[in-house]
């Protein structure tokens, strides 16, 4: 559910979706802001769902930002929804949006954000595209909720790196921002045991490979896991402010090996860290 210099950009999110919550209202008071849904290809009306679905979305990844002390609004995130009921239909507003050809668009494009609107295809294409990759025993109806939660937290990530270090190239390298976007959201869970079995080797191992654009499929999965590695010695917060900088994966080497930065307590800057749960 993105690359350097285009973050959200097609991202191939093969490993999120989204399951109906109810939003406290549509009034403007009570700081919902309305969706402009479309819906391309399909049979049956919907609109309203995938409204109360990406507001749902959208409220979660302006708090994950707040919580951290960032300031973003709703309408900055995501403003208009654009659902695709078939994959003809992506393929040819993909094409006409980001000026490419039918080749350039993923077999398993799920989401992204461009200019405030999510193009995402609709749950009964995402189930198929995440069973694909991650296998039918996998698969949970919330997993499309997760999916559009993933694509807003990029757009507010961007916003936020550009508040930083003004450019979207802030949100760092890929594996870095698809990895809090995974983690945000609940996708793809990594268990204790399998962190622990992990060694600085590895960790090692796995950046080389990410540089190189040559980790195994599906590559989501490890994004996840080694992101969760590294959040056991720096908080989210302090990957956000450091994303941008450009010794940004030495500085999570150091944390890793315990050097200068402490798992207790946050950066050596001395900012307050925010575990999630």
């Amino acid at each position: 559910m993105a690359s350097a210099n285009r973050r959200t950009t097609l991202a191939v999110i093969s490993s999120v979706t989204l399951l109906a919550t109810l939003v406290h209202g549509a009034n403007p008071s009570n700081g919902v802001l309305h969706l402009q849904v479309n819906r391309h290809g399909c049979k049956e009306p919907g609109e309203g769902v995938y409204s109360v679905l990406a507001a749902s979305a959208r409220d979660k990844a302006v708090a994950y930002f707040a919580d951290m002390g960032f300031v973003v609004q709703k309408q900055d995130v995501v403003r208009k929804v654009e659902v695709f009921c078939t994959r003809e239909s992506a393929r040819k507003a993909l094409t006409a949006e980001f000026h490419a050809s039918e080749a350039d668009i993923p077999a398993t494009f799920s989401g992204t954000v461009q200019n405030a609107t999510l193009f995402v295809v609709s749950k009964e294409i995402y189930k198929e595209n995440f069973t694909q990759l991650y296998g039918a025993e996998s698969w949970k109806d919330e997993e499309y909720e997760k999916l559009m939660t993933h694509e807003m937290i990029h757009s507010a990530h961007a916003i936020v790196a550009k508040q930083l270090f003004g450019t979207e190239d802030g949100m760092g390298p890929q594996w870095l921002f698809e990895g809090m976007a995974i983690e945000a959201s609940g996708q793809l869970p990594t268990n204790d045991a399998e962190l622990a079995k992990i060694t600085t080797d590895d960790f090692d191992g796995f950046l080389q490979k990410a540089e190189k654009g040559s980790l195994a499929a599906p590559v989501y999965v490890q994004y996840a896991k080694f992101y969760r590695y590294v959040r056991q010695f720096v908080s989210s917060k302090w990957i956000v402010e450091n994303a941008g900088r450009p010794d940004v994966i030495d500085r999570i080497r150091q944390a890793v090996r315990g050097s200068t930065l402490s798992p207790k307590t946050g950066d050596r800057m001395g900012h307050p860290r925010f575990w999630l749960v």
